[in-house]
């Protein structure tokens, strides 16, 4: 399926959440040309720095999404970012850039830019805390509900060299994060270009006008692409709009509690040499080697699931999204039932069960790589799916996890709490893979890792 043709299926609108919270959107530009709607949905955070959230149907994060049209959303930003380059470039367009995503919403988005762009490595800023890794840069982003970023290359090489840079995320909202991360990586180290790459760039117009000043002060080209662009309105009294609607509508309602179902195991046979992500880099040959690989894993997958020809839910960990992303789609494409995708998260949103709100439900559950933190998936529920296939990787605190069961995963992440709110609502397949650190040893996280921020 095109991204053109998933933009073509009508979605519930969440018309009077844009209403009562008195938002405005004018739209710029619609490259897909499915109009906001086909794009992204709209919540409440649970966060007193933002009212709203801007939930993307594409990305594959809070949303279910066929993982074919994730893939193709961050090509078509590719796409886009290969066009900038050949109308403004001139030699530039010779040099293979280093792409950027953001932690943890973007990285898989960041990759599938990646793959559309030539020859180029990838990295993605991180908020894990990582055994023998060396922070090379760190930002925060003033806005967002978990502030930090850390820069993690194995080789510092990778951030050093002065070639062109592509920052991918899912949304610019004030497009300050960006702005910030584009001062710091110049200070360290001048390159000839930024580009930033984006699924909504929703900035208004005093925003845009900051990076054409940053542009100014650099002495090098700030370019924005995406794939839908407008300018979204917000009033002063926004926050105490959702607040009244948080207190009118409550949060979804307690499910009634089922019988848990079966949990099956898998660990794959996987590289020495690949990455679980680019945490600490990926390069062309990661890239094509986990194409070799992911297909290997979707059998291994087949073969445990519960009900083949039924609705499958491929799950990622909070910033591990991609590799979940290409097992989904390898498996899409060797069952026949349909397969859907999208990832846990940290990100705290007020889930409201009403026609037209993008989050109609919450499971909360602790973070497998630092049980002291809460994380959450959205939209799962029993009877929507008849398996769940939840892809963690090997670091977690230095404890095997036992399952809801009693069963132990042995060198899992610790992922009991999370196995045991996903299988209240179907059979689970866990399939571990194994973390690399920076030098692409095998990494457990210390016991007393918190995981969190400094």
């Amino acid at each position: 399926m095109s991204l053109a043709d998933a933009a073509a299926v009508p979605s519930n609108g969440a018309g009077w959440l844009w209403d009562e919270l008195g938002l405005d959107v004018r739209l710029r530009t619609d490259v897909v040309g499915g109009g906001l709607d086909a794009m992204v949905g709209l919540a409440l955070r649970r966060n007193p720095r933002r009212a709203h959230l801007l939930v993307s149907r594409v990305l594959g994060k809070h949303l279910p999404v066929r993982p074919a049209r994730s893939v193709a959303a961050g090509h078509l930003l590719a796409a886009q970012v290969r066009a900038d380059q050949r109308a403004t470039g001139g030699d530039r367009v010779t040099v293979a850039p280093l792409v950027l995503g953001y932690c943890e919403t973007a990285t898989s988005l960041g990759h599938t830019v990646a793959d559309g762009l030539d020859d180029c490595d990838y990295l993605h800023t991180t908020r894990r805390l990582v055994p023998g890794a060396t922070t090379l840069l760190d930002f925060d982003e003033a806005h967002s509900h978990a502030t930090f970023h850390w820069l993690m290359p194995g080789d510092p090489e990778l951030v050093r060299a002065p070639r062109p840079l592509v920052l991918v995320d899912d949304e610019l909202s004030t497009g300050r994060t960006a702005l910030g991360t584009i001062r710091a990586l110049h200070a360290f180290a001048p390159r000839p270009s930024y580009t930033v790459a984006t699924l909504f760039d929703a900035r208004p117009a005093p925003a845009r006008r900051a990076f054409d000043e940053l542009a100014d002060r650099l002495g090098v080209p700030v370019r924005v692409v995406s794939l839908l662009a407008g300018e979204v309105t917000v009033p002063d009294d926004v926050t105490a709009r959702a607040e009244r609607i948080r207190a009118r509508y409550g949060s979804s309602p307690t499910q009634s509690p089922t019988a848990p179902a079966p949990v099956r195991f898998v660990t794959p046979d996987w590289p020495e040499e690949l990455p679980d992500g680019a945490r600490h880099g990926w390069s062309r040959s990661d890239r094509a080697l986990l194409a070799e690989v992911a297909p290997l894993v979707a059998k291994d997958v087949a073969a445990a699931l519960n009900r083949p020809s039924g609705r499958v839910l491929v799950l990622g960990t909070e910033e591990l999204m991609y590799t979940p992303l290409r097992i989904g789609d390898a498996l899409d494409q060797i069952i026949p039932g349909e397969v859907v995708y999208h990832s846990t998260t940290r990100s705290p949103v007020h889930p409201i069960d009403a026609d037209g709100y993008a989050i109609r439900c919450a499971r909360t559950f602790p973070a497998p790589d630092d049980p002291g933190r809460v994380s959450q998936v959205y939209n799962v529920r029993p009877g929507l799916y008849d398996d769940i296939v939840v892809v963690v990787d090997s670091a977690a605190n230095g404890r095997a996890a036992v399952g809801a069961a009693g069963v132990s995963v042995a060198g899992a992440a610790d992922v009991s709490g999370m196995v045991g709110a996903l299988r209240r609502c179907a059979p689970v397949t866990v399939v571990t893979i194994p973390a690399r650190g920076p030098a692409g040893r095998p990494l457990t996280l210390p016991a007393d890792s918190t995981g969190g921020a400094r």
